[in-house]
């Protein structure tokens, strides 16, 4: 089964801009950033898989 949505999170001592690079490389896979979110300090992104028919 293909994952329709998945939560990107930032590792502990990553930087922003690592993490952001990391981000980027799931959207040129087909991800989308839908909702950011933080918990602790710790950044939390809601990935959605764009439909590509």
């Amino acid at each position: 089964m293909i994952e329709k949505y998945r939560f990107f999170k930032k590792k502990a001592f990553e930087s922003t801009q690592k993490f952001e690079n990391r981000l980027n490389e799931e959207c040129a896979k087909g991800w989308r950033a839908v909702s950011m979110s933080s918990d602790n300090g710790t950044l939390i992104v809601l990935l959605e898989r764009e439909n590509r028919h």
